[in-house]
C-alpha cells in the first residue's frame, strides 16, 4: 500500500476500512509519493536533547503530541507509558504506566491518542477506550478517569477549571478539571463516513469552538454547553461517501475577531465571530491544522501541497507542491522559517518564500504529529517514541 493510500485508511474511520481495496479505478489514477527535494542547505538545525518515550505509536492513526507546563515535558506512548522530563537537558523526571490502571483491566492495552493537554498542576490524556485520565503533574499519580461517551483523539481543552473534550464520535464533553464530574455534553448525528481525526476545541469569549464532521465549525457555551451558533463550511457533494466527507478536523485560529478554518473537500474560510459573515474563502481541502505568522496563513492540504495564503484576503502568496502525497504534519512556524514534518522522518525547513533552507532526517519510522514550539525550544515525538528537542532559530 503506498503511503498516501495508508494515509486515507489510517484517516478513515477504521484503519482497516481500506485495507485490502483499491480507492482507483486504473493505475493512472493511482499516486506516488514526490522523491525527497534536493536542496542547498543554508540553515542548520541544532539538535539539543533526545530521549524517548516507550514504542510511541508506531504505525496506528493517532494525534497524540507532548506537552509542556512549568518547565518540564510531558510524552506518552499509545501503550499507556507517560513520563516526564526536564524541558532544559531531557534528564527524565518520572514515569508512569497506565497500562496497569485498573480502569484498563478490561481494555486493550489504554491505546493512547489524543494530544496532551496542560492544565494548572495537572495533565489530561484522551485515548481510544473512550477514556480521559487525569495525572498530578509532579508525581505521575491518576487523579482521576472520565468515560466520555467515544474515543478522544482530539486534544482537550483546559479552561474556566474545566477540561473540553471532543470525541470521534462528534460529540462535546466537559468534566471539572479538579475532580472529573461529569458538566455537560453537547451530542451530535455523525456522517456516514467521516475522516478518523477530529478538530481541537478553542476558547474565545466564554465560547468553545470547534469543527465538525458535518462539514460544520460550532460554537458553544464554556459555562453550560448551550449551542450558539453553527456555521457551513462545507457540503457533501459527489456520488460516493468518499466524496461526501467533508470533516472540519483542523484547529479553528482565532485572531481578533476573525476565525479562520478550512474543511476536507471543503474551503479555507475566514469568518466575523461578532456576526458570523463571511469575510472570504477560497478553495482549499485539507485535514491538517494551520499556523500563522502575522498576516499569512500556512497550509497543507490533502495532496500535501503547501501553501501561504494573506489572511486579509484569502489570496495565495506562494505554493510548494515538492512535498506532494508524502504525508505530512501540519505546518509549524519556527522563527523566521516554516516546519513540516514527513512519513519518511524527514523535518522539512522552508523560508518565508516557500523555498527550502534545511532537511533532517531524524527517524526513518516517520513523523507523524506537528513540533511544538515552547520558548527556545522545538519538541518533536517521532511514531517509534523518539523525543527530539531542537535550538529555536
Amino acid at each position: 500500500m503506498d503511503n498516501w493510500l495508508k494515509k486515507i485508511g489510517l484517516g478513515i474511520i477504521a484503519a482497516t476500512m481500506l485495507q485490502g481495496c483499491s480507492l482507483f479505478d486504473s493505475e493512472e489514477d493511482a499516486v506516488v509519493m514526490a522523491e525527497l527535494p534536493s536542496i542547498t542547505q543554508s540553515y542548520q538545525p541544532e539538535i539539543l536533547w533526545q530521549a524517548s518515550v516507550g514504542n510511541g505509536v508506531e504505525d496506528y492513526y493517532s494525534q497524540l503530541q507532548p506537552a509542556v507546563i512549568d518547565g518540564y515535558l510531558y510524552a506518552a506512548d499509545r501503550d499507556g507509558l507517560v513520563k516526564s522530563f526536564d524541558l532544559e537537558t531531557g534528564k527524565q523526571r518520572w514515569q508512569v504506566d497506565l497500562s496497569k490502571h485498573e480502569s484498563n483491566a478490561l481494555n486493550r492495552g489504554p491505546r493512547i491518542s489524543g494530544a496532551i493537554a496542560a492544565g494548572y498542576d495537572a495533565i489530561y490524556l484522551g485515548t481510544e477506550n473512550a477514556q480521559v485520565f487525569a495525572l498530578d503533574y509532579d508525581t505521575g499519580e491518576v487523579r482521576w478517569v472520565a468515560d466520555p461517551k467515544g474515543e478522544v483523539i482530539a486534544k482537550p481543552l483546559v479552561v474556566d477549571s474545566k477540561v473540553i473534550v471532543h470525541t470521534s464520535r462528534g460529540d462535546v464533553y466537559a468534566f471539572d478539571e479538579y475532580s472529573g464530574e461529569y458538566l455537560w455534553a453537547v451530542p451530535l448525528s455523525q456522517p456516514a463516513l467521516t475522516l478518523r481525526s477530529s478538530s481541537e476545541p478553542v476558547e474565545v469569549g466564554g465560547a468553545v469552538i470547534y469543527g465538525r464532521a458535518d462539514g460544520k465549525l460550532a460554537a458553544a457555551f464554556v459555562n453550560n454547553g448551550v449551542p450558539i451558533w453553527e456555521r457551513a463550511i462545507a457540503s457533501p457533494k459527489g456520488a460516493t461517501e468518499l466524496d461526501r466527507i467533508v470533516d472540519v478536523d483542523a484547529k479553528p485560529i482565532v485572531i481578533n475577531q476573525a476565525v479562520y478554518v478550512i474543511a476536507y473537500n471543503g474551503e479555507l474560510m475566514a469568518i466575523n465571530l461578532s456576526d458570523g459573515q463571511t469575510l472570504w474563502k477560497r478553495k482549499y481541502s485539507a485535514y491538517n491544522s494551520m499556523d500563522v505568522a502575522g498576516f499569512v496563513l500556512f497550509v497543507s492540504d490533502e495532496k500535501d501541497h503547501l501553501y501561504a495564503i494573506d489572511r486579509r484576503s484569502g489570496s495565495e502568496v506562494w505554493s510548494n507542491t515538492q512535498l506532494e502525497y508524502r504525508v505530512l504534519t501540519s505546518p509549524v512556524v519556527a522563527g523566521s522559517y516554516i516546519m513540516v514534518g514527513d512519513s519518511e522522518g524527514y523535518l522539512h525547513w522552508l523560508n518565508w518564500d516557500g523555498e527550502f533552507v534545511a532537511q533532517q532526517e531524524l527517524d526513518s519510522k516517520g513523523l507523524y504529529s506537528a513540533p511544538i514550539i515552547v520558548d527556545d525550544k522545538i519538541i518533536l515525538q517521532t511514531r517509534s517514541g523518539k523525543i527530539f528537542a531542537l535550538k529555536k532559530p
